[in-house]
């Protein structure tokens, strides 16, 4: 596979690539993908003392079925079932929505990651997955690699915005700011479909909630949210100058008009710029806290 096989390399040239059809595709890889790079919990017999193996394989399996809503009954056979259901759930027997694949593999990712048996393997997976979502950007998603948790199947916008996003989750990526963390992180996978006006709110209002969780972090006060980072002295104490004080204040006055429903019609550019400003006033306070 070419190392940058960009969409706009194509349509100069005058061709079209077929979403569904790369959509089969990263999934077919991805079948492949598990099965090659897991082999510790695919296969356990092909190694050396491998009751633990199957100890995790089970482990893994149960969790992974009982979140999927998936009978475990049909595949508990500690030699092949787990292939199996890797090949049918995964690919052969899978019918649902490109979004619902993505769900299913991040729950099985999150399962995976916790167990460190297989750390190496795991590691191989996901460069794997990245490599697909560099070398075809129509997918629209990426994979961001945490230290302190599993790897998060992500949406993609603008190679600008891509690199805010991109930063401001590594800046984040602390115990002090993990509530942080889950906030953005929501309103970026709710961005990755949204399509109404209330999908955008969502978002919106997930980008409001990260910012009012950092002030709360860093002013250590819980009754204090975003709003008071405008105050004369909190502004100050989160390091924010004057001009950038005005600046998030009608960053803040924006989302509110758009929660409180004062705001209508919003479009997904609008929305794109409230994550870029909501990501630039969450990555200035956390460098400066840290």
């Amino acid at each position: 596979m070419s190392e940058n096989l960009n969409q706009n390399l194509y349509s100069r040239f005058g061709l079209q690539i077929n979403l569904e059809k790369v959509q089969d595709g990263f999934q077919a890889h991805l079948k492949n993908a598990l099965l090659e790079n897991l082999q510790p919990i695919v296969r356990p017999s092909m190694y050396k003392e491998p009751n633990d193996l199957y100890e995790v394989q089970r482990q893994i399996f149960k969790e992974i079925c009982r979140q999927l809503f998936i009978d475990f009954d049909d595949y508990d056979n500690s030699e092949y079932g787990f292939q199996w259901f890797i090949e049918k759930e995964f690919y052969d027997e899978f019918s649902g929505t490109f979004e619902e694949y993505l769900l299913r593999l991040q729950v099985f990712l999150n399962i995976t990651f916790a167990h460190k048996i297989t750390a190496y393997e795991f590691n191989q997976l996901i460069i794997e997955i990245e490599k697909y979502f560099n070398d075809f950007p129509i997918l629209r998603h990426k994979i961001k690699i945490y230290k302190t948790k599993p790897p998060q199947i992500l949406p993609s916008t603008s190679k600008r915005l891509d690199k805010e996003i991109m930063d401001t989750l590594g800046v984040l990526d602390t115990e002090k700011f993990k509530s942080v963390l889950g906030d953005f992180e929501a309103g970026l996978k709710t961005f990755a479909n949204a399509k109404t006006d209330s999908q955008f709110k969502d978002v919106v209002e997930d980008m409001h909630a990260s910012c009012d969780e950092i002030v709360k972090i860093v002013l250590n006060d819980k009754n204090k949210s975003f709003k008071h980072a405008t105050d004369k002295i909190e502004h100050k104490r989160l390091g924010l100058n004057g001009h950038q004080k005005e600046i998030f204040k009608n960053l803040k006055n924006l989302m509110d008009e758009i929660k409180h429903g004062s705001k209508k019609n919003i479009d997904r550019d609008e929305v794109e710029m409230i994550i870029s400003m909501s990501a630039s006033f969450i990555r200035f306070v956390a460098v400066k806290h840290k």
